[in-house]
Order: C-alpha cells, then structure tokens, then sequence
C-alpha cells in the first residue's frame, strides 16, 4: 500500500463514500496533506483514525 492514498482510495478501503473522506478531513478527524494532484492521506493517519496503529505497536 502506498504511504499516501488519494481520497477515492481511502474510500474503497473503508467502504464509505468521498464526501464521506472529505468530511473526515475538513473536519479534522482525518489527517491529510495537499499534494500537486489533489488531497493525499498519509497510511499512518488512516491508521491512526482507524484505531489500528495501537493494534499494529502491541
């Protein structure tokens, strides 16, 4: 998987719509950087917001 994931990707993964990630985001739940073809998110904030970094340290 690649470190960073485009909106549509991050969807796929968690089986919601882009609106939906997109939300995550302005809201601030989701972390994401701009990249020169459009929102990326990092695996490690997807993670994060997934609940699975802790799962994946222990």
């Amino acid at each position: 998987m690649p470190k960073l994931l485009k909106v549509s990707e991050v969807a796929d993964f968690t089986g919601t719509h882009e609106r939906t990630v997109r939300r995550w985001i302005r809201d601030g739940r989701l972390g994401a950087v701009e990249h020169p073809n459009g929102l990326r998110v990092p695996r490690r904030a997807l993670w994060r917001f997934l609940g699975l970094d802790l799962a994946l340290s222990a």
